[in-house]
């Protein structure tokens, strides 16, 4: 079966830094699953041929769930360095995997799951432009503008991948 699974990363708390988990809710709203609240991953509901999980950041604890899909898309905010509102790029995995880290890119957890479950899913990374990372629950106006072309492209990458 071909499963992809959309991992949204961030702090829900700090404005922009958390565009992932209203994508995410945009995204299971689209395809009749309910919303995740700020403080639930939604991993007790995986399962089916497209899921989303938000966390607050990547975790080597993903890697064996990694191993039940053939399709990965992370989704995280980006800040100005990135000129794109919307970017989707190809996740290739990244041999650079540090003894203890804080924070785990989306290549490091693909090169992991490879290391672990001798198998990684493609991977790709939706970023979206955040404007305001204060703290706070509601997105500033230009980003929450672009949670709908976020969601859009990972059905556009749901739908290359054979899924709605």
């Amino acid at each position: 079966m071909n499963r992809l699974l959309v991992i949204g990363y961030g702090n829900p708390y700090r404005r922009d830094d958390g565009v992932a988990l209203h994508v995410i809710n945009a995204l299971r709203q689209r395809i009749g699953v309910r919303a995740l609240p700020p403080d639930e991953d939604g991993l007790d509901e995986v399962g089916r041929t497209m899921d989303s999980v938000m966390l607050h950041q990547l975790l080597p604890e993903m890697t064996p769930l990694l191993a039940e899909y053939q399709r990965v898309v992370f989704v995280d905010a980006h800040t100005g360095a990135i000129p794109d509102a919307v970017r989707v790029v190809s996740v290739e995995e990244e041999y650079s995997l540090e003894a203890v880290t804080h924070h785990m890119s989306p290549g490091m957890l693909l090169a992991l799951a490879r290391l672990t479950n001798g198998y990684a899913p493609q991977g790709y990374l939706v970023s979206v432009k955040g404007e305001d990372f204060d703290f706070g629950t509601e997105l500033s106006e230009a980003c929450r503008e672009r949670v709908d072309v976020a969601v859009e492209s990972i059905r556009n990458l749901a739908r290359s991948a054979g899924r709605v």
